[in-house]
């Protein structure tokens, strides 16, 4: 959010969200299930080394093992891990034979009761890394499906905290989306209805996932309770400045751009660290910027904010967007910027706002993959 991609998830990421206990039981299983191969070395070895020595390539084998797996699951640093205990393995299984000549098995029944003591071995660690490994999916997998069952219910509040618009309020008619990039996005979209005119409203919280959706959530409810008692733009964005301020975490901030339509045709605005509001004229096309002057909310908490207020004429098109849309990248890492979308809104500019909608998103979805989440908004005075 605000400049910031949304943080891509990898592989590592699994390693790194484990518990310290998830992960001794998964390197157990892991160990435990692959030492086997140090066995089978003594099929291949013409001699029959000791029993210690057939231990030691148990262990170098498990360590390959567990090599492999960190440097897919924790760090690429392991690598060296790998080389180190290949040339091990491969120093030892021959010294082995060499070592110990004379070790060849002369007979059928020793042979077998040599193979069943190593059978049995093998069939103990297999069963060893088997129960590790069900514990540990056991354990993790209960934890991955309450995880599933709370980000499902939060995704479930989101999408009453931010449904789709597509109303008409006297002569202002709304139109809009906000699509999470994650089953749940910090993104806010709100339009208000009350005796001192339609307030739309589209914000921006820092960061993504959960903790930014709630931090919306609870941005949501403290503007509805100051919206109810009408009072000015500045007024709301000063008090949520300040509520944000008190609540928020490290580093966590809010951008806002606010629209009050009154009745007698004024329009209201305030825009507070956020992408500056469009207004395209119905006749000409002309676009004017209302532009962003003013911090985001959560950085300074006495800071005064202020709002203008512009002349609303018929047909005019206002736009709230946020920048999950222009920075959306293509392969070659360029953004889109807001011009094209700009673009798009003057040409269409006397057509249903849907289709509007339809036409920026489908340019914002084939300029490149969504890594923000994308709050689109649209406003015509009838």
């Amino acid at each position: 959010m605000m400049s910031t991609h949304m943080a891509r998830t990898s592989r590592f990421d699994f390693w790194r969200n484990l518990t310290p206990l998830a992960r001794a039981k998964l390197s157990t299983a892991i160990f435990f299930t692959f030492s086997t191969i140090g066995i089978f070395q003594d099929f291949w070895a013409p001699g029959a080394p000791p029993w210690p020595v057939l231990t030691l390539q148990c262990v170098i084998a498990g360590c390959i093992a567990l090599s492999w797996a960190y440097t897919f699951m924790w760090s690429k640093k392991f690598i060296i891990a790998i080389v180190l205990t290949t040339v091990a393995s491969s120093l030892l299984g021959p010294m082995s034979s060499v070592n110990f000549p004379d070790s060849r098995i002369g007979s059928m029944d020793a042979w077998r009761a040599r193979a069943a003591y190593e059978a049995a071995a093998c069939c103990l660690m297999v069963i060893i890394g088997y129960i590790f490994f069900v514990r540990f999916v056991g354990t993790e997998g209960a934890e991955q499906l309450r995880l599933k069952t709370e980000v499902n219910l939060a995704q479930q509040i989101h999408e009453v905290l931010v449904p789709p618009v597509d109303q008409s309020f006297g002569r202002v008619e709304v139109f809009g989306r906000s699509s999470a990039s994650a089953e749940v996005g910090g993104d806010l979209l709100d339009v208000f209805s009350g005796e001192h005119g339609v307030v739309v409203t589209v914000a921006d919280v820092s960061g993504h996932g959960v903790a930014a959706g709630t931090m919306m959530g609870m941005m949501k409810a403290a503007a509805r309770v100051k919206l109810m008692d009408g009072v000015k733009l500045d007024v709301l964005v000063h008090d949520l400045n300040r509520v944000l301020f008190q609540v928020k975490g490290d580093g966590m901030f809010m951008t806002i751009a606010a629209l009050r339509f009154h009745p007698e045709g004024s329009v209201e605005v305030a825009v507070a660290g956020h992408l500056p509001v469009l207004r395209i004229r119905a006749g000409s096309g002309e676009v004017e910027l209302l532009p962003n002057e003013q911090l985001p909310l959560g950085i300074v908490e006495d800071t005064l904010f202020w709002s203008r207020t512009v002349t609303g004429e018929r047909g005019d098109v206002f736009v709230l967007l946020t920048d999950g849309l222009t920075e959306v990248e293509n392969a070659k890492g360029e953004e889109l910027g807001w011009e094209p979308l700009r673009d798009i809104v003057v040409a269409r500019r006397n057509g249903p706002l849907s289709e509007i909608h339809n036409a920026v998103m489908q340019k914002v979805t084939a300029h490149g993959k969504q890594e923000d989440d994308q709050t689109l908004a649209l406003i015509r005075l009838n």
